[in-house]
């Protein structure tokens, strides 16, 4: 039998204060099996959702938690320093190893308040986000990444700060969402007291991400999710990107033309036009990379590869009083942010309903309880943020909701 926690995340359009629906009925059904949270997050795009206007951002809400049944998970939050007002809301507070985490109780979750309190107290986003990048990020490369390839989200690039400056244009906290959730599995003896249970694993089961009631809209397939898993545990490629609105691994382009001043031309310099974001010039090119003036139909041209016909932040003109421009782009190492989808991150479950590594040698599991010393606490960290060079991030996404689903799920003990 499997335990399950589902989070759920919906960002909905606010008018005049008031919400637009209610959760659809049938996201609250995902796990009837043990102990099941439901988080929703409702909210608002206000002005221009592309990602380098600095006004964009998507409004949050955390609007309540679910519990069905009772189970053998027991969820809560871990921070670095006391956060009285947790307690005072009722959360019990654990001080571990110089840690402090705040547990619901058993076969209980966690309610929006929680939610709010402890991203408020840390200073990250709680009501809103602003679309951000990753930047460059492969999971496998150590070497570059180093321990446990731990993704720093950066802002948006502007005509002044583009490549290669570009990588140290730190995103504020308050532009994303992390949180470090902790688990604990359990199991109840003849005289009715808990025990906890050690080595159990923990594995994100189910994601989802679609346009709400109905709306129109692809800015959900911006949602992004780092994982960053306890390195002691997992190794150096303990971190990793999730996409939830894909089954299979990819990566997004995190560098190339872009539009920003709403003129419909690709943006450029004294120089010519601008290439932004994170990329190289590949080994013996050394000329005909940027072609002179352009003199050609006054067209739309797709060279980001987003496959737009119509004009908007990633796809455009050239602009013919620029003093050089791009043909392609194909001459330059355009580096990219790989994440992982649900099929290559989801556990295998035999005929009796129990789960396990698809690949031993390289578990997907998000966290594994610890022993008596660590408290029986497995854990991780979740970034949520809306990645900026997904090609959904245009204005015209900026009335659109969406809900963004996660379930997780682990052995009954």
């Amino acid at each position: 039998m499997r335990t399950c926690v589902t989070l759920l995340v919906q960002i909905r359009r606010l008018k005049k204060g008031k919400y637009m629906g209610k959760a659809s009925p049938k996201n609250l059904i995902l796990g009837l099996l043990g102990l099941c949270t439901v988080v929703s997050i409702g909210g608002a795009v206000s002005s221009s959702l592309a990602w380098y206007a600095y006004a964009a951002r998507a409004n949050l809400m955390y609007s309540g938690t679910s519990v069905f049944d009772n189970g053998q998970l027991q969820i809560g939050l871990k921070s670095s320093a006391a956060i009285s007002d947790l307690v005072d809301a009722g959360l019990s507070e654990e001080l571990i190893n110089g840690s402090y985490y705040y547990f619901a109780p058993a076969g209980e979750g966690l309610t929006s308040d929680f939610m709010n309190i402890y991203l408020n107290a840390r200073g990250y986003a709680s009501n809103e986000l602003t679309p951000v990048t990753s930047g460059e990020f492969n999971r496998s490369d150590a070497s570059t990444y180093g321990v446990g390839g731990a993704v720093e989200l950066k802002k948006a690039p502007t005509s002044e700060v583009h490549a290669p400056d570009f990588q140290h244009n730190a995103a504020p906290h308050s532009s994303y969402s992390q949180m470090t959730f902790a688990f604990r599995t359990f199991r109840t003896d003849a005289n009715g007291d808990i025990q906890y249970v050690s080595g159990q694993k923990v594995w994100l089961t189910y994601a989802q991400t679609r346009a709400s009631d109905n709306s129109s809209g692809n800015v959900s397939k911006a949602m992004r999710m780092f994982v960053n898993r306890t390195a002691s545990v997992y190794g150096n490629n303990n971190g990793f990107i999730f996409n939830p609105s894909s089954k299979n691994a990819g990566y997004t382009k995190v560098a190339g033309l872009l539009s920003l001043d709403f003129d419909n031309y690709y943006d450029s310099n004294d120089n010519g036009e601008i290439v932004y974001g994170e990329y190289e010039i590949l080994d013996g090119v050394d000329s005909g990379i940027i072609n002179s003036h352009y003199s050609g139909p006054d067209e739309i041209h797709d060279i980001n590869g987003s496959g737009a016909t119509t004009a908007d932040t990633f796809t455009a003109k050239h602009d013919p009083n620029a003093p050089a421009y791009y043909e392609n782009l194909n001459k330059l190492d355009i580096k990219k942010a790989n994440y992982e989808g649900l099929d290559t991150i989801k556990p295998y479950k035999d005929g009796n309903g129990v789960l396990s590594d698809v690949d031993s040698n390289n578990p997907t599991s998000v966290c594994i309880t610890g022993g008596e010393s660590v408290g029986y606490i497995g854990e991780f960290d979740a970034t949520i943020y809306l990645e900026g060079w997904d090609f959904s991030v245009i204005d015209e996404e900026k009335a659109h909701q969406f809900d963004f689903q996660l379930r997780f799920e682990t052995n009954r003990v």
